[in-house]
């Protein structure tokens, strides 16, 4: 398994990005807010979600432009 560097390729970026988003989407009906449980930890797992997904996108689109050549 190569660990190295694993969003060279602008591929596994996108898939890790639409998976972050994925689970970004899902999280408001897997993590119900309790007592236990307050909203605003439900809210900073939700936003770091989807900020990991925003940024895997963009440097996925990053990176297919530079592969393409003009």
């Amino acid at each position: 398994m190569h660990l190295r560097n694993p969003l060279k390729d602008a591929t596994t970026a996108m898939r890790a990005g639409m998976s972050a988003l994925i689970l970004a989407s899902l999280t408001r009906w897997f993590l119900r807010p309790s007592t236990r449980l307050g909203p605003d930890v439900v809210d900073a797992a939700m936003g770091l979600l989807y900020g990991v997904a925003i940024g895997c996108l963009l440097l996925s689109v990053a990176l297919n432009r530079r592969a393409r050549p003009r």
